[in-house]
């Protein structure tokens, strides 16, 4: 976690936003829309529908008020009963279109949101340590949920309803100058004032918008990390100074959000006073008109029909331009969300199997690790020309001071990590060769800070292997004794875990740790600090279980308590990224060198 008041960086911070709308983006958005084609041409067509039937609304209801209002005879009555239930159809016809078309847009987004989340975790499973140890995972949860769901936003509101605004726009333009061209040439002295306030708009949104989503990803980032990291604050006392620098991060995106209110609150009351001017430069151009031609005789150019009309077709003209503001910031935070996703799809696996993998046997021969070179960035190496063998049904040792090198060995056996020079040997053929799944497979892990997952403590120790059944899962638990402390537990192998174990003592969740390696039966075991923050008396229990545990099988056992390798075959001392020496724990004894040095500290000889 960064410490409070710092913060943290990665080339995954938010990044200048691209364009409104990117066709290149659009595109590759596509194909999670693919699967749904015929759904989204219907909610095309459906759009346009809604817009055309918006245009034809107001000239009915101009043909009732002209044609049949007042009702003063038989012929206009019947008239009006007529156009009346026509107008009802058409209002039915409308509410259905309408419904249609949210749910079908709203369903297509939902659906096409399930297949990028799905394709986003896919990808993150993929990806190596490597990428997860520079990039905040606050940022990536922002990738997977609020990133999601802008583009969701997207296809349900702006794909779609562009459409309609398009073909609304257009409809009413073409009445207007059908009834009278005057009249529109006139209402369009009201285009610049519109062009003015939406340039300044988009201009000014655009940045304030950039800094809401920088400073929601920051706020996320820190969230998570305080919350992974709890245990720290408390127990270190600095719960205000975390709360403080929370406050600081909330108060600057709250401060962006009012930013975009402030630009709304500007530009949404333009266009209601641009249309609202629009009316009554109707009003005034119906008034003109009569007045020029009254005493003539001649009927007058503008009925109580058309004003009404106008009207309608004013407020309808208007709600696609007063809705650019949210349309702006949907296709706007749209394009930057599908950019940060596709970054984050279109990062590089640093770790990749070969295109045709290498079929892999149970292990016959041994590890080796050859000439080895390895560093988790360019400053410095972390192993230095390392070589080391370990034969099949052996258990080797390795001990050095933190940081020596030796978890690194771990990461690169299992292939966490590919080494930058030499190689990695499994029975004489380079890791490289084989699939990663079919490798780890080979392999069990038991690390100093066990990791439980949501779910039944069953489930914990096959980690979603069905091929184990519970009766294995039992027998694994008793092999390591983890069976009595299960059966105490309400609801035993189906009781539920909380989040990371919380109720369990570190030791009990070793022991599930070592019912877990059991379950799967693997040829290489590796004990990365595994009984480190074991008490004596538990580690007293799983003593018997380790002993036959590693039985007939090759074994990797880091540790810094040097009580638990006395029996090892080989014991490989490392300093400094290099194999300082090796032997058996009597051999490196009578050498004095740096491994008796060890004991010595560790046990005040």
């Amino acid at each position: 976690m960064s410490p409070p008041g710092g913060g943290s960086s990665s080339h995954f911070d938010e990044a200048e936003l691209g364009k409104v709308f990117d066709l290149h983006l659009a595109r590759r958005l596509w194909p999670f829309l693919r699967p749904y084609r015929r759904l989204v041409f219907f909610a095309v067509f459906l759009s346009i529908l809604t817009a055309l039937l918006r245009i034809v609304g107001p000239w009915i209801a101009r043909h009732i008020i002209d044609a049949f209002l007042p009702p003063d005879t038989p012929e206009r009555q019947a008239g009006l009963n007529q156009y009346v239930l026509l107008y009802i159809g058409f209002l039915g016809v409308m509410f259905v279109a309408n419904m249609a078309l949210s749910y079908t847009t709203a369903w297509v987004g939902q659906r096409a949101m399930y297949d990028l989340r799905g394709t986003i975790f896919g990808k993150l499973q993929t990806l190596s340590l490597k990428f997860f140890d520079r990039t905040p995972s606050g940022r990536l949860l922002t990738r997977t949920t609020s990133d999601v769901q802008v583009l969701n936003e997207f296809f349900a509101q702006g794909v779609v309803n562009i459409f309609a605004d398009v073909v609304l726009l257009v409809g009413i333009i073409l009445v207007w100058f059908w009834f009278d061209p005057r009249l529109a040439l006139l209402l369009f002295v009201s285009g610049p004032l519109l062009g003015i306030a939406a340039y300044n708009f988009r201009i000014r949104a655009r940045s304030v918008y950039r800094a809401v989503r920088v400073r929601l990803a920051a706020l996320n980032a820190f969230l998570q990390e305080s919350l992974a990291g709890v245990r720290t604050v408390q127990a270190f006392n600095c719960e205000k100074a975390v709360q403080r620098r929370y406050r600081e991060l909330n108060s600057t995106y709250r401060d962006a959000q009012i930013q975009t209110v402030r630009h709304f609150a500007r530009f949404v009351p333009t266009v209601e006073i641009v249309s609202m001017l629009s009316m009554v430069t109707v009003l005034a151009y119906g008034a003109w008109r009569a007045d020029a031609i009254r005493g003539t005789g001649q009927a007058l150019p503008i009925q109580a029909g058309d004003f009404y009309m106008y009207f309608q077709y004013i407020v309808w003209f208007f709600m696609p331009i007063r809705d650019l503001a949210e349309k702006y910031n949907v296709f706007q935070g749209a394009m930057a969300s599908a950019e940060r996703i596709f970054v984050l799809l279109d990062e590089p696996v640093d770790v990749e199997d070969p295109p045709e993998p290498a079929p892999i046997a149970p292990l016959s021969e041994g590890i080796e690790l050859r000439n080895v070179w390895f560093s988790y960035n360019t400053d410095e190496w972390i192993l230095k020309d390392v070589s080391l063998r370990v034969a099949k049904g052996q258990t080797a040792a390795l001990v050095g001071a933190t940081g020596a090198g030796k978890s690194t060995v771990i990461n690169l056996i299992t292939r966490l990590y590919d080494v930058q020079k030499g190689q990695i040997l499994f029975d004489g053929r380079d890791l490289r060769q084989f699939a990663q799944a079919e490798l780890r497979r080979r392999m069990a892990i038991v690390l100093q800070d066990v990791f439980l997952f949501s779910g039944t403590v069953a489930d914990n120790i096959r980690l979603g292997n069905r091929d184990i059944s519970d009766e294995q899962v039992e027998r694994a638990a008793r092999y390591v004794n983890a069976h009595p402390f299960i059966s105490r537990l309400p609801g035993g192998y189906r009781h539920e875990v909380q989040e990371r174990g919380a109720t369990f003592s570190t030791g009990q969740k070793q022991l599930l740790a070592f019912a877990r390696a059991v379950a799967f039966d693997p040829d290489i075991l590796i004990l990365d600090e595994a009984t480190a923050n074991i008490d004596t008396e538990t580690e007293a229990l799983i003593q018997d279980a380790l002993a036959k545990l590693m039985r007939d099988r090759t074994c990797i056992v880091v540790a810094h308590r040097l009580s638990t390798i006395q029996k090892a075959h080989k014991i490989t001392v490392f300093s400094h990224g290099r194999i300082h020496e090796e032997g058996t724990h009597q051999e490196l004894l009578r050498r004095d060198g740096l491994y008796r040095r060890l004991y010595e500290l560790q046990y005040k000889v």
